[in-house]
């Protein structure tokens, strides 16, 4: 039986990792930002708990995620009138013309590997990836 080769799969994750950073520079934006901005873009609005939990990052990780967005005027705070203690993240108008700048940045990226494979090998690796993030 074949085995998955572990070492080099994550030896390409890191490759696409340094190509998806170069990528996001032109935007002023690192990875966890980006995933940020994503899923605030089709939430609309959220509470820093609920987006640790989406992307699979501690309370306090996510805290300080969104002061640093807070402060580069990419979220504003919208106070949660159910929860003193807590409040909700929405992308401004910059945060939003970031986000689609940076959206065009990673799709150049995407094209470029993408390019590299065969439908059916891209539709295979589009599996296995949907496979361990379902198992997560």
């Amino acid at each position: 039986m074949e085995s998955l080769h572990i070492i080099q799969l994550l030896e390409a994750t890191q490759i696409f990792e340094k190509k998806l950073n170069l990528a996001l520079m032109y935007s002023g934006l690192r990875i966890p930002q980006f995933r940020a901005m994503l899923f605030l873009e089709k939430s609309g609005k959220i509470t820093v708990s609920d987006l640790s939990r989406y992307l699979n990052v501690t309370r306090a990780t996510m805290s300080v995620l969104s002061n640093d967005l807070i402060k580069a005027d990419i979220v504003e705070s919208i106070k949660n009138p159910k929860d003193k203690r807590s409040f909700y993240m929405k992308l401004t108008e910059s945060g939003l013309r970031r986000l689609e700048l940076a959206k065009r940045e990673v799709a150049l990226v995407q094209d470029r590997i993408s390019s590299e494979f065969t439908p059916e090998t891209i539709a295979l690796l589009n599996q296995i990836v949907t496979s361990i993030i379902s198992k997560n």
